[in-house]
């Protein structure tokens, strides 16, 4: 789970390999449980992006991850702040024991420290969003404005053998988490798995590598923590969560009037995309034949790439 991006300042993103073994162990037990692999990843993930988007990156071999605050779903961060303090609130009447409560107590401050991170935008989270549903109605509108594309990947390349990725963008993967009860419960499993050995480490005066772990977890939980009105997304994304001490190279791009930071993560061979499908509000006849052109210019197979039409009805 420790996935080694060397951006200019050579911070490592959830350095679990910091951590000890057994830490290592049940962090990476509980997130593959509810996120990893809650369900494997369809044959094919969809993103649905602008056109310059799409040809940006197809141009550059890179996917393009965005600042997640400039996204329509920006009010993400402030929901996994509330559901965050409630999950505590809840779990310091789990156990009376003192105990519990200082252990409580202890992520509890680094909640606090975390969120003011966000606060002063001293932890930006990056990413890059994909979904199981090929032509949503939602999607198209919120994220390509109904005229836009959305690009269809192997799921297999981009995500089940995407080593390249992980190692370029000090990632984590995963099903994003929409249903409350689920969020409480992967924050509680975590929180729980790990009390004894806390008690253990402390005792023997040897606890500080639980402030990396609960800094982890709450990484881990602000990345695929999600209101549940965004269900319909069924969103899989790829994302990298960067400290204030990281320097890497953000861009710039624009997007329905306003300017949005990215991070573009080469994968150093053409992108596995395998589906095209130009939005439905793109009524112009020359559309499909323009993006066959154009792939099969960028070296793109046309016998492994399909481009259709949105079948889905737009109403404004």
């Amino acid at each position: 789970m420790a996935f080694s991006v060397q951006g200019k300042g050579g911070l490592l993103l959830l350095p679990t390999a910091k951590l000890p073994a057994e830490l290592q162990h049940l962090f990476a037990t509980a997130f593959s449980k509810r996120i990893q692999n809650k369900n494997s990843p369809n044959e094919v993930l969809y993103h649905y992006t602008s056109l310059t988007s799409l040809m940006g990156m197809v141009e550059s071999r890179k996917i393009w991850m965005s600042k997640a605050d400039f996204l329509n779903d920006s009010s993400e961060m402030v929901y996994f702040s509330e559901v965050l303090k409630k999950s505590v609130s809840h779990m310091k009447d789990v156990d009376s024991a003192e105990a519990w409560h200082h252990y409580i107590r202890k992520f509890e401050d680094c909640m606090n420290g975390f969120l003011n991170d966000i606060d002063e935008d001293g932890l930006e989270v990056y990413v890059f969003s994909l979904s199981h549903n090929k032509d949503s109605l939602a999607l198209w509108y919120n994220y390509a404005q109904g005229d836009g594309y959305n690009i269809g990947f192997e799921a297999e390349d981009l995500v089940g053998k995407g080593e390249k990725i992980l190692k370029t963008i000090n990632g984590i993967h995963g099903f994003v988490l929409y249903q409350e009860e689920e969020q409480e419960e992967f924050l509680r499993e975590s929180l729980r798995d790990a009390y004894e050995l806390f008690n253990r480490q402390e005792k023997q005066g040897n606890d500080i590598a639980f402030e990396e772990y609960f800094n982890i977890l709450l990484a881990a939980c602000a990345t695929f923590f999600k209101n549940p009105a965004f269900k319909s997304e069924e969103e899989y994304r790829l994302a990298a969560v960067i400290g204030k001490e990281s320097r890497v190279n953000v861009e710039f791009r624009a997007r329905h009037g306003i300017i949005i930071p990215f991070i573009a993560v080469e994968l150093g061979d053409i992108l596995p995309i395998c589906h095209v499908t130009i939005g439905p509000k793109n009524n112009i006849d020359v559309a499909k034949k323009g993006v066959d052109y154009y792939l099969k210019s960028k070296g793109y197979n046309l016998d492994k790439v399909k481009v259709s039409k949105s079948i889905a009805a737009l109403r404004y």
